[in-house]
């Protein structure tokens, strides 16, 4: 009974030891995800300051309860979503808009995040 387990055990690493021989160019995986969530934070750090900088110039003003931080932003992104890319009611004003290179990157980081479209 003890050896059943025991090569329960032992068989599945050494298979996967012997099939790692043949995948080629391939690095052992640690567990370090921090180059994917790195990116994920560039990305939402970017939004951020586009929310900052064209958004919440108003919403302090007109709409207090909708000012952007790194803690609401992502729960607000089906609505931010809505507003610029759908309906395209914000942001508000002549004086305030999305520049091209903006527009990219808010829509890239909200096309990361789970949105009704």
């Amino acid at each position: 009974m003890q050896a059943t387990k025991l090569l329960m055990l032992i068989f599945p690493i050494s298979v996967f030891i012997f099939l790692s021989a043949f995948i080629p160019n391939s690095e052992p995986f640690t567990g370090d995800h921090s180059n994917v969530l790195n990116a994920d934070d560039g990305l939402k750090k970017e939004a951020l300051k586009i929310l900052k900088a064209k958004c919440n110039v108003c919403h302090r003003k007109k709409n207090s309860f909708m000012v952007f931080n790194q803690k609401n932003m992502v729960r607000r992104s089906s609505k931010i979503y809505k507003a610029v890319f759908v309906k395209r009611r914000m942001p508000k004003g002549e004086d305030i808009s999305l520049t091209n290179v903006e527009y990219t990157k808010l829509k890239k980081w909200l096309l990361t995040q789970k949105i009704n479209k």
